[in-house]
């Protein structure tokens, strides 16, 4: 096949390669652009991670193949969309040199398309979920603990959470960065969603459980960085935050006996 320029019928103009375009070729080019995405595109691959994990941990808990399409379309639409975005921002950032309205305009409202496949996803993530009776099972065979006084799970999720505002508050007053609901050294939004889903990793013990709860605590930590409020590093200082503080609060508790 010939690459050379052909010419549009319609506009008179010469379009180099129309002619040598093959599907193989076609394929190759699409490739290139997934890959570009991947490579070039932090939130592209933090979807993707909490996608995997999504799917192992439905598949854990015994989601239908019905509900598994209906999840493997809702984060395909995510992946389409995060993509679409990602050709508007480069296209607007080669056409205008300076800030201009209606570029940003367009660069929002792409995100928010983003935001809105990602939501449907979440959505139906729950649903299928809560439809599993595997997860229902899983959640029934948490350990009570033994008959003497102790802290139950909420009482000591709640203690955790407290622990830590404690010292991520100390940690933004020290350093004079951020307010106590927005900014600073450390993601406290992060370190809540971590806190929370290693306390459930802690209780139930369970690969599948593991996995939604882990997915859900990355598409938190991952919206502070696409918001701009918190850089990676905040974000996985509040992760790592988190974890830490779970374990204090569990480690003398009965949980997995």
């Amino acid at each position: 096949m010939s690459d050379s320029p052909v010419e549009d019928r319609g506009s008179g103009v010469a379009i180099p390669g129309r002619e040598g375009k093959s599907v193989l070729r076609s394929f190759g080019f699409a490739w290139e652009g997934i890959s570009y995405v991947l490579k070039t595109e932090r939130h592209m691959r933090v979807h993707v991670v909490m996608m995997t994990l999504v799917l192992i941990g439905a598949w854990g808990v015994g989601v239908t193949p019905y509900e598994l399409l209906h999840l493997l379309a809702a984060f395909a639409l995510v992946l389409i969309m995060e993509m679409v975005n990602t050709a508007i921002e480069r296209v607007v950032d080669l056409t205008v040199q300076t800030y201009d309205p209606a570029a940003k305009v367009a660069k929002d409202v792409a995100a928010g398309a983003v935001l809105i496949a990602a939501a449907y996803s979440i959505a139906v993530w729950i649903i299928g979920v809560a439809n599993s009776e595997r997860f229902w099972q899983i959640i029934s065979l948490l350990p009570e603990g033994s008959a003497r006084p102790h802290l139950g799970a909420v009482q000591a999720v709640l203690i955790g959470a407290i622990l830590m505002g404690v010292l991520i508050t100390w940690l933004k007053m020290r350093t004079r960065r951020g307010t106590f609901w927005r900014g600073g050294v450390v993601s406290g939004h992060s370190a809540l969603g971590f806190l929370i889903a290693t306390s459930i990793v802690i209780m139930t013990r369970n690969a599948a459980i593991a996995c939604l709860a882990l997915a859900l605590a990355l598409l938190v930590s991952q919206s502070r960085i696409q918001a701009r409020i918190h850089s990676p590093a905040e974000v996985l200082t509040g992760a790592l935050l988190g974890i830490l503080v779970a374990i204090v609060v569990f480690l003398p508790m009965p949980f997995g006996g």
